[in-house]
C-alpha cells in the first residue's frame, strides 16, 4: 500500500499506489522511479530511488525528476510538521478518560493546512520512525507474518496525511516479515532506510526519495539505528546496518544537483549538547552530529535533520548554536505524540545558482488528559479512523493465547492475599518467562526480571486465556528497562525490598490497616528464579532483613563486584512507589526507598517492549500455550518469609 522499489518492475497495490521491488545485492547507480504520493498528503510529485545505498562506491543517480523551480532572487518556504517515537500512543487509554493523542496530532496537521491552503501552499507531514511498539496496538500485528492484521499507526498516519517516514529500529521487533506486511499492506507513504540493506524478504522500504512540494524539489534520506535494531536474525541472516553517516554522505552526494533541499529522516539519535536539565538517554558515538557533519561536508544544497530514537525534546526556543551542526540544523519533537515539530525552511536563488536557506522551528504541544476537550482534537478523524480500529482490536483481544492448567496458586484471590506479603506462582511465571523471551532481544539475554506487586492479578481459568484476560492479570502498559548491575547493587536493592514486605500485623484479617485486595502502594517486588533469599521480619520494618541472597546459586557476598543484566519495569524505573531515594508509604521515616530512578539514568537502557507483550509471546511460543506448573506457575520457594504471624 503504499510505498517502494526497484528492479525495473512496477506494481501497484490494492489502493493505487506505486510500489517497486527491490533488488539485493551493490549498485552504484540509484534508479529513480515515479510513484504515488499519499492522496492525502501534501507531496505534488514523488519520486522513489531504488538500489542498494550502501555500497560502498560513490553514488549517483540515473535522472533527474524535474529542472528547479526556483527562479532568482525568489524565496520559496517549506513548513514540515514532524513527529517521531510515538510508540502506539494512538490513544492513551485511562479509567478515568481517554487521551487522543492522533487524533490531536490530524487536527494540528488538518489546520496548519487550511492555513496554508489560503495562500497556494501545503505543509509536508513526516514521522521520523518507531511509530510501533508501546501499547495494546500492538496486538493487531501479530506474533508473526501469518497471524498478521494490521498495522494501526501506518494505517492512521495515512489517513492523517502522512507523506513520509523513517524505519525506526522498533519497527523491526516483529520481524521483518511482518514489517514488509505492515507497510505493504498499511503505509500509503515511502517508508525509509538508506543504511539497512540484505533482507530475504525484499523489504517495501527505500533508501531514499525525491518529492516536490510548493515547487521545490527535498530529497528526503532515511537512516536507522544500527544498535539496537533486529539485525541478523535467525529469520533473517544477512539483514545488515550499516554506518549511517557514511551512507547519509554517499547519498547527499548523489542528490546535489538533482534537489533545491536534502531532508534527513535520521532515527539514529541526538548526541549533541543538550539544555533544559535533560540527561541523554543514550551515549551514541554515532548519531545526529556525526550525520550531519559528514553531509555538511559534501551538501552543495541547503540541509536539515529531523530525528528520532532519543525521545529529546529539542529547540523549545527555536534553533541555537547547539542545534546547528556544521550548518546543518538538527530538531527533534520528544515522544509519545507529546508534541509535534513545526520547521520551517526559506529558500532563496542567488546569483551563480546558490541556494540559501533560512530556518525556524518550534514545537507544538499536543494536551493531556486533564486539559484536552473535544475542541482539541479532530473528532471526526478518531470517530471514522481510530475508533473502528479499536473494534478490531477489541476482537483481537477476545482471540485465544493458551489455556491455564487450573490451579489454587493462579487464582485471583489467592494472587492478591499473596502478592504484598512474599511468594507467588504467577509472579515466579512473569518473571521467569521475560528472563526467557529476552534471549530474542536486542540487548541480549538477561540474568535475572522484577515485577512490582501492585501490578499482577490472577488469571481466569475457565476456557481458553485470551488477550483480554491476560491484559486483566497485567493492567498495566510497563514498559521493559534492562539495567546493568552489580551484585552489590542487587544485594542492596534486594535489602530495600525486603522492608517493603507486608507484615502480619499490618494485614486487615488480623486487624491491622491494610487490605491485600486492594492497591498497596509499597513497592514490594517479585523476582526470577536465580535470585533466592529469606525475609527475617524482626519485630518492626527497622528490623527487618534480606538474608542468605544469592545469584544464580552463588551467595552475593561472593559476587559484588560481578555485574548482571536485569529487568526492571518502567513504573518501577521512573521512581513510583518510593523508588525515588525518598519515604516508602506505610514506612517509617527513617527507611528511604532505593533510587531506581537514578540508577536507570546511569545505567539502564529502555528496550520499549511491554512486559506483558512479552509474556503473551512466551506462552504463545516456548510455553506452548499452557500456562501451568510446567511451565514455570508454581512456588519454589524463591523468596521466604520468617517471623512471627507467619504461616
Amino acid at each position: 500500500m503504499g510505498a517502494i522499489m526497484l528492479r525495473k518492475i512496477l506494481l501497484t497495490s490494492a489502493l493505487g499506489c506505486a510500489l517497486f521491488l527491490p533488488s539485493i545485492g551493490s549498485a552504484e547507480t540509484l534508479a529513480i522511479r515515479p510513484a504515488t504520493p499519499n492522496p492525502l498528503g501534501a507531496l505534488e510529485k514523488l519520486y522513489v530511488l531504488n538500489g542498494n545505498a550502501t555500497a560502498d562506491e560513490a553514488l549517483s543517480l540515473d535522472a533527474a525528476p524535474s529542472e528547479t523551480s526556483l527562479k532568482r532572487g525568489e524565496t520559496k518556504k517549506v513548513r514540515i510538521l514532524h513527529i517521531n517515537d510515538i510508540h502506539n500512543r494512538l490513544v492513551e487509554f485511562h479509567r478515568k478518560g481517554d487521551t487522543h493523542r492522533m487524533a490531536q496530532i490530524a487536527k494540528i496537521v488538518n489546520d496548519a493546512r487550511a492555513e496554508a491552503a489560503a495562500t497556494g501552499e501545503k505543509v509536508l507531514f513526516l514521522s521520523i520512525g518507531d511509530e510501533h511498539i508501546g501499547t495494546a496496538w500492538d496486538e493487531l500485528m501479530g506474533a508473526s507474518a501469518d497471524e498478521f492484521q494490521m498495522s494501526a499507526p501506518y494505517h492512521a498516519l495515512s489517513k492523517a496525511g502522512l507523506d513520509m517516514a523513517a524505519v525506526g529500529n522498533h519497527e523491526l521487533d516483529k520481524g521483518s516479515a511482518v514489517l514488509a506486511r505492515m507497510i505493504e499492506q498499511d503505509a500509503d507513504f515511502p517508508v525509509l532506510t538508506a543504511n539497512l540493506s540484505g533482507s530475504k524478504f525484499n523489504m517495501p522500504w527505500a533508501p531514499a526519495a525525491i518529492g516536490v512540494v510548493n515547487g521545490v524539489r527535498i530529497g528526503f534520506i532515511g537512516l536507522t539505528s544500527v544498535i539496537d535494531t533486529y539485525l541478523e536474525t535467525e529469520a533473517d541472516p544477512n539483514l545488515k546496518g550499516y554506518n549511517p553517516a557514511e551512507v547519509a554522505g554517499r547519498l547527499a552526494a548523489a542528490m546535489n544537483d538533482h534537489v533545491d533541499m536534502i531532508l534527513i529522516a535520521s532515527h539514529v539519535g541526538y548526541n549533541g549538547k543538550l539544555g533544559d536539565g535533560q540527561i541523554a538517554k543514550y551515549d551514541l558515538e554515532m548519531g545526529d552530529v556525526q550525520i550531519a557533519e559528514a553531509v555538511a561536508k559534501v551538501a552543495k544544497k541547503p540541509a536539515l535533520l529531523l530525528g528520532g530514537h532519543t525521545h529529546t525534546v529539542l529547540n523549545k526556543n527555536g534553533f541555537s548554536d547547539d542545534t546547528i551542526i556544521s550548518g546543518v540544523p538538527v530538531a527533534q519533537a520528544g515522544e509519545y505524540g507529546r508534541y509535534v515539530g513545526d520547521t520551517t525552511v526559506a529558500l532563496t536563488l542567488k546569483e551563480g545558482g546558490k541556494i540559501e536557506a533560512a530556518y525556524e522551528t518550534k514545537l507544538i504541544a499536543t494536551k493531556g488528559r486533564k486539559d484536552e476537550t473535544e475542541a482539541d482534537y479532530d473528532v471526526a478523524y478518531q470517530k471514522n479512523v481510530l475508533d473502528p480500529i479499536k473494534a478490531v482490536l477489541d476482537k483481537r483481544l477476545e482471540a485465544p493465547i493458551g489455556k491455564v492448567i487450573p490451579s489454587k496458586a493462579l487464582e485471583q484471590a489467592e494472587v492478591v492475599e499473596k502478592r504484598y506479603i512474599g511468594e507467588t506462582a504467577i509472579a515466579n511465571f512473569m518473571n521467569d518467562a521475560i528472563v526467557e523471551r529476552s534471549k530474542n532481544w536486542t540487548t541480549g539475554k538477561v540474568d535475572f526480571a522484577a515485577f512490582n506487586a501492585t501490578g499482577m492479578g490472577g488469571v481466569d481459568m475457565e476456557g481458553d486465556l485470551t488477550y483480554a484476560e491476560w491484559y486483566n492479570v497485567m493492567p498495566y502498559a510497563d514498559e521493559i528497562l534492562v539495567y546493568e548491575l552489580t551484585g552489590a547493587d542487587l544485594k542492596e536493592i534486594i535489602e530495600d525490598n525486603a522492608r517493603r514486605v507486608l507484615r502480619p500485623e499490618e494485614l486487615k484479617k488480623n486487624g491491622g490497616p491494610l487490605d491485600p485486595s486492594k492497591f498497596i502502594s509499597r513497592g514490594f517486588q517479585h523476582y526470577s528464579a536465580g535470585v533466592r533469599y529469606e525475609i527475617e521480619l524482626g519485630s518492626n520494618a527497622l528490623e527487618t532483613k534480606a538474608v542468605n541472597i544469592t545469584l544464580n546459586g552463588e551467595p552475593v557476598e561472593t559476587v559484588l563486584d560481578r555485574k548482571y543484566k536485569v529487568v526492571f519495569n518502567s513504573y518501577v524505573s521512573n521512581g513510583r512507589e518510593g523508588y525515588d531515594g525518598g519515604a516508602i508509604k506505610g514506612l517509617p521515616p527513617e527507611i528511604k526507598g532505593y533510587n531506581m530512578e537514578a540508577k536507570r539514568k546511569e545505567v539502564a537502557k529502555n528496550t520499549y517492549l511491554l512486559y506483558r507483550g512479552q509474556i503473551i509471546d512466551f506462552i504463545q511460543n516456548e510455553a506452548k500455550g499452557i500456562v501451568g506448573e510446567k511451565t514455570g506457575a508454581k512456588y519454589d520457594q524463591r523468596v521466604v518469609v520468617r517471623g512471627p504471624g507467619v504461616n
